[in-house]
């Protein structure tokens, strides 16, 4: 019996262990991947350039186009170019074909492509009447598999946009006949067939053989195109998202965003319903960070319907990044109020340790020699700790006018200047204006020759502007705390109340400006 119990105990505990072990390993999976994604936006630039070369290449060749046909051919490369990308453009070269088009097949495929500038600009109606319109003689079956997707889509969208449940199940099940058609246009076994089919299932709610679909097709073919990829993450999230599987969804969702970013596509859904579940985690800063460049991408692709779509949770998303905010400036003041009692205390017994030296220093020569050296060091510190004790008062002060000021405004009713005065900045402002003026009289006590001693580094056209009315500017106070001994960015940001951004701009910016070697740069800043 002894040796059952200590077996199943040795069982359970390994596969506690093989429990944490994964979790472990998910968590670390996620923070890379997220990491990731964040370097990709913030590379995403780079990615557009790309792009813009691709366009600016086929717009060469169309102006050297001599031949109707041929401008209709380029026409189109721009059109393919610029979807996902940019609206307005994809529609002038949709217009640019449909004025030059002469054949039936050319005609066709120029009202189908406008039919599509139509409804990702939201307006269905039009785009079912250039639909229809195309249709003014027999569909060439090339285009096929253009039409019905551009009919699922269309009907997708007025689902997902019905108000309805009657609306919302007529359009759903009409979209569900598209499937069925885009299916059959398809080759039995190709990367569309087999997506739509997937897509059929999950609205069908048969999960797992939605799963098994796409696992039988991954199996048998890479998905690493510049289409399929994000296309098949994203419907892998959405059948995730149906079972539950928040896991599951979210890495899919930044796979799908990835590609999207890479390929430099800016009409998107995967990072908004990215920053959507990171925000219902609790994820603030990621959510507001990845719904904000959602915004921003596509207000300049012109998609007006991912724009609309947006803004109806961005609001929400905002506000709590904006009370995260708040609250992290609550609890630095209170830290930095702490901290200088901390400091208070330190000085007390720091003056009561020197003292006592002082009084030992007769017994011993060499005792007399280290304290002669520790009051030479203390100079320097008294003067610094003095100026920030003066400060610590001045701010005790302050707040305690401020806080008058608001009982007396309580006590007469005056709400409305009341909510005024807590809703302004203006206090918070001038006390870091107040801060960062002492900041510098501080610093400059210690390192009088810091800015000349920073420009010698310099290449000589560099010019470090400080305004009127102070010491340091903000690359300045950057290299001040550089010279410190503080250089890590996230805790410069935090002192000075700077963005992260901001932080390394500066430090770019001064390290181009560097004579010599920029990896040499910092390096020397903390030995001026």
């Amino acid at each position: 019996m002894r040796h059952q119990s200590f077996t199943r105990l040795f069982f359970c505990t390994c596969l506690v262990m093989s429990i944490l072990s994964s979790c472990n390993y998910e968590r670390d999976r996620e923070s890379q991947l997220l990491h990731e994604l964040d370097e990709c936006i913030e590379s995403r630039s780079q990615y557009h350039a790309l792009r813009e070369h691709r366009i600016d290449s086929i717009k060469n060749k169309l102006r050297n186009c001599i031949t109707d046909s041929a401008y209709f051919e380029e026409c189109g490369r721009l059109v393919e170019e610029y979807r996902s990308y940019d609206l307005d453009s994809q529609l002038y070269y949709t217009e640019e074909r449909l004025r030059i088009a002469s054949t039936p097949f050319e005609k066709q495929v120029s009202l189908l492509n406008y039919s599509e500038v139509m409804m990702r600009s939201g307006m269905y109606h039009e785009t079912i009447l250039y639909m229809d319109s195309a249709l003014f003689h027999p569909l060439d079956p090339v285009l096929d598999p253009y039409y019905s997707h551009l009919r699922r889509t269309l009907y997708g969208l007025m689902a997902d946009f019905s108000i309805s449940v009657k609306e919302k199940q007529h359009y759903t099940a009409i979209t569900q006949q598209n499937r069925l058609l885009m299916m059959s246009v398809h080759p039995e076994g190709s990367f569309l067939h087999e997506l739509v089919r997937a897509d059929y299932l999950r609205v069908a709610e048969l999960y797992d053989s939605a799963l098994h679909v796409m696992d039988s097709y991954e199996a048998q073919h890479p998905v690493t195109g510049q289409d399929e990829e994000p296309l098949f993450a994203i419907t892998r999230a959405q059948i995730y998202h149906k079972i539950g599987d928040k896991q599951q969804e979210k890495h899919y969702l930044i796979i799908s965003a990835l590609a999207d970013l890479r390929n430099s596509i800016r009409e998107y859904i995967a990072l908004r319903e990215l920053a959507i579940l990171l925000y219902e985690e609790g994820n603030i800063d990621h959510a507001y960070r990845y719904m904000q460049c959602a915004m921003e991408d596509a207000s300049e692709a012109s998609a007006r319907v991912r724009s609309i779509e947006m803004n109806t949770v961005f609001p929400v998303v905002e506000q709590a990044y904006l009370q995260q905010v708040h609250r992290r400036q609550y609890w630095m003041l209170t830290g930095i109020i702490s901290s200088f009692i901390l400091l208070i205390v330190l000085i007390i017994f720091f003056l009561y340790v020197t003292q006592k030296g002082k009084q030992l220093s007769i017994l011993n020569e060499r005792l007399e020699n280290n304290n002669e050296e520790l009051r030479e060091s203390n100079r320097i510190k008294d003067a610094y700790v003095g100026r920030y004790m003066e400060t610590t008062s001045l701010l005790i002060d302050r707040f305690d006018n401020y806080r008058k000021q608001l009982k007396s405004l309580a006590h007469k009713q005056q709400f409305k200047q009341l909510t005024d005065i807590v809703d302004s900045q203006r206090f918070t402002q001038e006390q870091l204006n107040a801060f960062y003026a002492d900041f510098d009289e501080a610093f400059l006590e210690l390192f009088p020759n810091f800015v000349n001693d920073v420009k010698s580094l310099l290449v000589p056209e560099a010019d470090i502007h400080i305004k009127e009315g102070e010491r340091l500017n903000t690359d300045l106070r950057v290299l001040a705390l550089i010279r410190l001994g503080i250089t890590d960015s996230k805790q410069i940001a935090n002192f000075l109340r700077y963005s992260l951004s901001t932080i390394y701009n500066s430090r770019t910016r001064m390290r181009n400006l560097y004579k010599g070697e920029r990896e040499q740069f910092e390096r020397n800043i903390t030995i001026l």
